[in-house]
């Protein structure tokens, strides 16, 4: 496998620590599938390309603060977007406590202090701070992650929607219901078969 080209390909050149704990989190993936049903990728090559790189290919729209990721299931594509901006402070909320000790397992090896770990559903999370960015990977449709999402978000913030690209309906679909967003996408780097899109949500200012 050609992990640094695939990096490279994303423009990113990760340092040694770097480099050893995205190694790690594949390693570990595929042992803990063995035994926990974790996801459907259980070979080397689909768990880099489709855990990991798929979960590194937003990373230029990442910012320093904190980011939450919802339905992160083992932390995807929180770990490895953790991993690689320590100055983000990110969390992963699920409701499946199984696949949580998954990310715990890894956030304990890779020492990642920028990582909390939340075991809720997203409907009953509270919280004091409000979220800088919230990211989300087949979550649900593009008007249920605004509506879940919009109560934890800065004024500021910006929703990160990772989708396919047949996006434009459910576009069309959010912006009729939530008329104080403004929504774009984005082309993602194709690192996997199928096209990916990131759409972009922000709070219109109101003058």
């Amino acid at each position: 496998m050609r992990l640094h080209a695939d990096l490279k390909k994303l423009r990113i050149a990760p340092n040694e620590r770097q480099m050893k704990g995205l190694q790690l989190i594949l390693k570990q993936h595929l042992e803990w599938n063995q035994v926990f049903n974790l996801s459907a990728h259980r070979t080397e090559k689909s768990v880099w390309i489709y855990q990991i790189i798929d979960s590194l290919s937003p990373h230029q729209f990442i910012k320093d603060g904190h980011l939450l990721d919802i339905g992160t299931g083992p932390g995807f594509p929180g770990l490895p977007l953790a991993l690689m901006y320590p100055d983000t402070h990110v969390t992963l909320l699920d409701s499946n406590e199984k696949k949580l000790a998954f990310a715990r397992n890894i956030q304990s090896m890779c020492d990642l202090e920028n990582v909390t770990i939340v075991h809720k559903r997203i409907e009953e999370y509270q919280i004091n701070i409000k979220f800088d960015q919230i990211i989300s990977r087949a979550f649900t449709r593009l008007n249920g992650i605004i509506r879940c999402s919009l109560n934890l978000l800065s004024r500021d913030g910006e929703i990160l929607a990772m989708k396919g690209a047949q996006i434009d309906n459910e576009i069309l679909e959010a912006e009729a219901e939530f008329e104080r967003c403004s929504m774009t996408s984005h082309k993602l780097p194709h690192v996997v078969d199928e096209r990916r899109m990131l759409v972009l949500v922000k709070q219109r200012k109101i003058e």
